[in-house]
C-alpha cells in the first residue's frame, strides 16, 4: 500500500477547515469593531485595517451587476467541488494544501455571497485588510486563494520536471549471433563443387572419390590339429 495514499484525506480537510475559519471568524471581528466607521482603523507594519463591503468581485469589479455576480459564484462553486475532489485524491502534502487552500478561500468568500446583503448569491463580500493604505482591499479568503493557485502550480511544475523523460528512439534488441555450422568431416561431392570444363591445353583436373570403407578382412578358419589354416 502507498504510504502515501490517505495524505489527501486527512490533510486536505483539516487545512480548509482552518482557512474557512480562519477567514470567517476575521471577518466577524472587523465587522463588529469597525462596523460604521470610515478609514483605516489598525496598523499592523505595512498592513491596514480598512472595512469594505464589497458587492462586486476582485478589486470590486462587477458593482451594479447582479447577473454577473450570480453567474460569478455559481462558477466558483464549480471550481470549489473540482478543487475538494483532486484535494482528497491527493498524495502529496504540497499538493493537498494547495487544493485546501483554493477550496478554503472559495467557501469563505461564497459564504459571504449566500448569506450575507442584499440577498443570497448576491451578497457582499467582508474585505478588510490593505496595503499601507492604499491599492485594493482584500482579506484571509483572497490571500489562501492566491496562496493555493501558486502553490499548486510550483507542485505540478516540479512533479513535471522530475518526471522521467521518454527517449523517442526505437530500441532495437541485439539478437544472439547464430552459431557456426558444425564442419562435416567427411562432405559428399555435389554438382556445386563441380570444377568445370577445363581450359584448352590442359588436362583435366582428377576428381577425388569419395572414400568407401574398405572390406573387413575375412575371418581366419580353424583348421583341425594337424592341419595347416588356409587364408
Amino acid at each position: 500500500m502507498n504510504p502515501h495514499q490517505h495524505t489527501g484525506r486527512l490533510l486536505f480537510p483539516l487545512a480548509a477547515l482552518m482557512v474557512i475559519a480562519a477567514d470567517q471568524v476575521s471577518k466577524a471581528l472587523a465587522v463588529a469593531a469597525w462596523s460604521g466607521t470610515w478609514g483605516p482603523q489598525a496598523r499592523l507594519g505595512p498592513f491596514r485595517a480598512v472595512l469594505v463591503h464589497n458587492a462586486g468581485v476582485a478589486f470590486g469589479l462587477g458593482n451594479g451587476r447582479p447577473a454577473l455576480i450570480t453567474m460569478i459564484t455559481l462558477t466558483g462553486a464549480v471550481a470549489t467541488l473540482a478543487a475538494v475532489c483532486a484535494g482528497l485524491r491527493a498524495h502529496g502534502r504540497g499538493l493537498a494544501c494547495g487544493m485546501a487552500l483554493i477550496a478554503g478561500g472559495s467557501v469563505g468568500n461564497g459564504a459571504d455571497r449566500v448569506v450575507r446583503p442584499p440577498g443570497p448569491l448576491r451578497g457582499a463580500v467582508v474585505d478588510w485588510i490593505t496595503v499601507a493604505g492604499r491599492g485594493p482591499v482584500f482579506n484571509l479568503a483572497d490571500v489562501a486563494l492566491v496562496t493555493g493557485t501558486l502553490l499548486t502550480a510550483a507542485v505540478l511544475l516540479y512533479s513535471a520536471a522530475r518526471r522521467p523523460r521518454v527517449s523517442l528512439r526505437t530500441c532495437v534488441p541485439r539478437s544472439a549471433p547464430a552459431p557456426a555450422p558444425d564442419p562435416d568431416p567427411d562432405p559428399d561431392p555435389s554438382p556445386a563443387s563441380d570444377p568445370g570444363p577445363p581450359a584448352p591445353g590442359c588436362s583435366p583436373a582428377p576428381r577425388s572419390r569419395p572414400r568407401t570403407p574398405s572390406a573387413a578382412p575375412a575371418p581366419l578358419r580353424r583348421s583341425p590339429p594337424g592341419r595347416p589354416a588356409r587364408w
